[in-house]
């Protein structure tokens, strides 16, 4: 073999190599894919019939899902998958952008759970430089707590009180990804735990023992910002999962790159 083509070997299998390595990094962490769950390529003009929309303007176009926030509903926009689906542990991934929307949220509820404000459990909020992870169920719409936060006789004390057991609820954290630009991110959850990723790096962490409620059936997404400001979703696809046994070995690791 002479000297250029053997070069030429050594430079492929070292491309190879590095690709191999860079997928392999971009594997799940905390949790292992199973069955797939849902998946959607936005290849229609309506999220109908494989969404169920609540508030806001969506929008299909190119197989990218736009949304925004209407003034008049003082809500952001929403959509959940249709029908609902049980499940517990789920990886779900999707590429988004941020046209100006001040809130990127994915939501997973049970419906038909009274112990939460619209049977909460869990959300991942992708925000301006930060994001923040969230147990909805025993957090901010446990109703005990919902219910003083939204009362305006509740005293400041009692508020206070109510914002300090909040505090281990939710974790956020700083974030370095470019506004208005396309990201893939990943939301695992197994367990008590929740891992969110954006372009292979983890960015994001919480343990929570409301994240382990047994049947969620509901997963979607909720779209804010002022002045009918926008983000975009493509590619959403949920899976299964089972908690990885590999994960507790990398767990410190992980969660040292991290940044409050």
């Amino acid at each position: 073999m002479n000297s250029v083509l053997r070069l030429a070997m050594l430079c492929l299998l070292a491309v190879l190599a590095e690709a191999k390595a860079d997928i392999a990094e971009d594997q799940p962490l905390l949790a292992v894919r199973g069955s797939l769950l849902f998946e959607d390529d936005f290849s229609r003009p309506d999220l109908t019939p494989k969404w169920n929309v609540g508030l806001g303007r969506w929008e299909i176009k190119d197989g990218v899902a736009t949304a925004a926030e209407k003034p008049e509903d003082h809500h952001g926009a929403y959509a959940f998958i249709n029908p609902n689906t049980t499940y517990k542990d789920v990886i779900a991934e999707f590429d988004f952008k941020m046209n100006g929307a001040s809130d990127l949220v994915l939501n997973m509820r049970k419906q038909g759970f009274k112990g939460s404000q619209a049977g909460h459990i869990l959300r991942v909020s992708i925000m301006l430089n930060k994001v923040q992870l969230a147990d909805m169920k025993e957090g901010g719409m446990k109703w005990e707590y919902y219910n003083i936060k939204k009362d305006p006789n509740a005293t400041a004390e009692a508020k206070a009180a109510v914002d300090a057991k909040l505090k281990d609820k939710q974790a956020t954290f700083t974030t370095t990804y470019e506004y208005g630009a396309w990201h893939h991110a990943r939301a695992e959850v197994a367990g008590d735990e929740l891992l969110f990723m954006v372009d292979g790096k983890a960015v994001g962490y919480l343990k929570s023992p409301g994240i382990d409620h047994p049947t969620k059936n509901m997963l979607g997404f909720t779209i804010a910002g002022k002045n009918m400001k926008t983000a975009s979703i493509k590619n959403p696809k949920f899976w299964h999962a089972t908690p990885n046994p590999e994960w507790a070995k990398r767990r410190d690791e992980v969660l040292a790159g991290l940044t409050k």
